[in-house]
């Protein structure tokens, strides 16, 4: 007799059954479904993380230790460049459009692989492999003339000539091959000029791009090209003392050199440097054109120069004062070239004063107290006669031999007395109205 269940008689289900048998039929189906994409997914996880591994390659172990045992390391070796450039860093050269950001950098090469004194100034730790160049900027024709006639070794400079080409620091594949040139080149120092072509990011704006940018040439020129000293120039922004775009460029940096011009003279250029045990004054930059060598002045920076300047300029208005009244005091030698009309910041009279004293323009009598008198020097020239109107005349000069006769009369000197010495104190007057005629101010009787 069969045991299994006579269902001929069973009414059809219903349509709720129906439905409630599909949804769990569904259910075991989603969540078949769903260990199935946990599990793909997973895997291709845990693949890109293999694939990422091997691309990456063994990372080196971390650098961690106690400060004793730090301290107890040998020396780091010397700056590369001694007080300009750390071992081991990362520079970056900010500069001007058109202010010889190129120049320096052939300069730096030279230095780098003689062992010269750069900027005749910073003594250098030699390299003893090679120098490179990544040139986006330039001609490889002009570039070479340039390091040629600059005296850089032929057989030691290495050039990477990119302007017009795929950026191949925007291409994995063109990364290698370049990482493997540069390394069988033997470089020690790479120059990457500029940062401006060089960067692959949307924005030079985006401090997190550009420091990934930085952290990855870091990682690459250090690391699969072997190079100790990454050097990379910058353009400056409009007002010409900082980096253009991002401030990560100037965070990377252990080292900030600044090329700028002199805005009151094209032709002349100062450097200043800053960073990490680095700091140079800002000084006026040399420049010989036949080896295209640069050196520091000792000149001092852009606002020493313009002192100065305003100094010199302000020396024949001294000297023509002191001429007309000698013996004046520094006091009234102030007084006279203010109320003649000259503009001058305090102190620069003085030092005007100084710098004729120096050239022997005038002479100066140091009294009590420190108390300082200016006199004419021996051999003066003539000057011509300030008009006095509505007083007695003092003429500058005698009709007898044209010798100075301040403090004369007019009378006394039209009569040709030449044997008599002045007997009257020098005014003023005619200190300011030389001085007035001299840097063409508005006479003090005609304001």
């Amino acid at each position: 007799m069969s045991t299994e269940p006579d269902y001929s008689n069973a009414a059809p289900p219903t349509f709720d059954e129906l439905a409630a048998l599909k949804a769990r039929q569904d259910g075991a189906a989603d969540a078949l479904a769903l260990d199935n994409e946990v599990r793909a997914q997973r895997i291709r996880k845990q693949a890109a993380a293999v694939v990422a591994a091997e691309l990456a390659g063994q990372a080196p172990p971390f650098d961690a230790d106690l400060l004793v045992d730090v301290l107890a390391r040998p020396a780091e070796p010397a700056h590369r460049v001694e007080g300009l450039i750390p071992s081991d860093a990362g520079t970056l050269v900010v500069a001007q459009r058109k202010t010889g950001k190129t120049t320096l950098e052939l300069n730096l090469a030279r230095s780098l692989l003689l062992g010269q004194d750069f900027l005749g100034r910073f003594p250098v730790r030699r390299v003893t492999g090679r120098v490179a160049v990544l040139n986006y900027e330039v001609s490889a024709g002009q570039l070479a003339r340039w390091a040629h006639e600059a005296g850089v070794p032929t057989d030691r400079l290495y050039l990477v000539n990119l302007r017009g080409r795929r950026n191949p620091l925007s291409n994995t594949a063109d990364c290698e091959q370049l990482a493997e040139h540069l390394r069988a080149h033997e470089v020690e120092s790479l120059i990457v000029d500029p940062f401006g072509r060089a960067f692959i990011g949307k924005s030079q704006n985006d401090s997190g791009e550009v420091g990934a940018w930085l952290a990855n040439l870091d990682r690459w020129a250090r690391g699969d090209c072997g190079a100790q000293d990454v050097i990379l120039t910058a353009h400056a922004g409009w007002e010409g003392e900082r980096t253009r775009g991002a401030s990560a460029l100037e965070d990377w940096a252990d080292s900030i050199i600044t090329l700028v011009r002199d805005k009151d003279d094209e032709q002349v250029r100062y450097l200043r440097a800053e960073g990490r045990d680095v700091l140079v004054d800002e000084d006026r930059l040399n420049f010989d054109t036949t080896t295209r060598t640069l050196t520091l002045a000792g000149a001092g920076s852009r606002k020493q120069a313009t002192k100065t300047r305003n100094v010199d300029d302000l020396v024949p208005a001294v000297v023509s004062a002191v001429n007309v009244a000698p013996g004046i005091t520094g006091y009234k030698l102030t007084r006279a070239l203010r109320d003649a009309g000259l503009s001058f910041n305090n102190g620069d009279e003085l030092a005007a004063a100084r710098v004729a004293v120096e050239r022997g323009q005038i002479t100066v009598e140091v009294g009590a107290r420190n108390a300082k008198r200016y006199h004419p020097a021996l051999d003066l020239p003539d000057l011509p006669a300030p008009p006095c109107e509505g007083r007695e005349t003092t003429s500058l000069t005698s009709p007898i031999g044209g010798r100075s006769l301040v403090g004369r009369s007019s009378t006394e000197q039209t009569a040709g007395r030449s044997d008599l010495e002045p007997t009257t104190d020098p005014t003023m007057d005619d200190a300011i109205d030389v001085a007035t005629r001299l840097l063409g101010a508005t006479p003090v009787g005609a304001r």
